[in-house]
C-alpha cells in the first residue's frame, strides 16, 4: 500500500487492502525507499581535510550524513572510489574511517558544511555526486561498531544506528537533529507518544515513516511510535 500512497494513488486502494491493519498501523522506516533525490546541491567529502569530529553528521536533519568504521577486509570488498582514511581516536585502532553522504536522501541545507571546523564538506551540483549512492548502499551493510566509543559523546554518538531517517522535513530543520540523536542513544527501547504539529509531520505522515527498526539485530529492535491528534504535546518513554 505505500508504493500507491506515494504516487498520489491512495484512493484507488480498496478496503480489502488494510485487512490486517484496521487500527491505522504503517510500517516503519518506509522513508528509506523513497530517495526522493531533490536537493540541488549536497555535500562532497574532501578526505585529506577530515579531522574525523562527526559534527556535520551530528547536525544533520535527515541522517543523510553518517560516519563509517570499517575493517580492512570490508574496504577490500567496498566498490572503487569509496575512500577511506585511518581511523582517529583512542579505541579505533587497526579500524578505517569514511564519512558516507545519501545525497538522494540529502535535502542540501549545508547545515553539514556550515558545521565543519576545516572545511571537508564542500557543497557541489548533485549531478557530480550520483556516484555516491552506490558508496552508500554499500556503508550501509558494514558492521556496525558503535561499541568502540563512548556514545555519550559528540564523535561516539554518531556511530549508533539513527533509528530515525530521511524524514520529509524541511531542509535543514532545527528539530529533527535532536530527535535523531535521542534515538542513536536510547532508539531500541523508546515509546513515543506523538500528538499533532511538525513533529506529527515529519514524523509519521503516511506512508513515509522515519522512524525505524533495526533488521539486521538478532531479534528486532526500535522504537514504538503513535501519532494521535490531542491538544499539541510530545511524550516520550524508555522502556526499563
Amino acid at each position: 500500500m505505500v508504493i500507491p500512497v506515494d504516487r498520489q494513488e491512495g484512493d484507488s486502494l480498496p478496503v480489502s487492502t488494510f485487512v490486517g491493519r484496521e487500527d491505522g498501523e504503517f510500517p516503519s522506516g518506509t522513508a528509506a525507499y523513497e530517495k526522493r533525490g531533490v536537493a540541488s546541491s549536497v555535500p562532497s567529502w574532501h578526505i585529506d581535510k577530515c579531522i574525523q569530529c562527526n559534527q556535520c553528521s551530528f547536525v544533520c536533519p535527515h541522517s543523510a550524513v553518517r560516519p563509517v568504521l570499517l575493517s580492512d577486509d570490508e574496504v577490500k570488498a567496498a566498490p572503487a572510489g569509496f575512500e577511506t582514511a585511518a581511523a582517529k581516536g583512542k579505541g579505533l585502532e587497526g579500524l578505517n574511517y569514511r564519512m558516507q553522504v545519501s545525497v538522494l536522501d540529502c535535502l542540501g541545507c549545508g547545515s553539514c558544511a556550515n558545521v565543519c571546523p576545516v572545511d571537508a564538506l564542500e557543497m557541489k551540483p548533485l549531478g557530480e555526486e550520483e556516484a555516491q549512492a552506490a558508496n552508500w548502499e554499500y556503508a550501509m551493510t558494514v558492521s556496525e561498531k558503535s561499541d568502540k566509543m563512548d556514545k555519550n559523546s559528540v564523535k561516539g554518538s554518531q556511530f549508533c544506528m539513527p533509528y530515525f531517517e530521511f524524514s520529509g522535513a524541511c531542509a535543514g530543520c532545527g528539530e529533527t537533529p535532536y530527535i535523531k540523536v535521542i534515538t542513536q542513544l536510547y532508539g531500541d527501547r523508546m515509546m513515543i507518544a506523538n500528538a499533532t504539529g511538525c513533529s506529527s509531520i515529519w514524523g509519521a505522515s503516511a506512508p513515509s515513516m522515519p522512524y525505524c527498526q533495526d533488521k539486521t539485530a538478532e531479534v528486532l529492535r526500535g522504537q514504538t511510535h503513535c501519532s494521535r491528534t490531542m491538544p499539541s504535546m510530545v511524550s516520550v518513554w524508555l522502556q526499563a
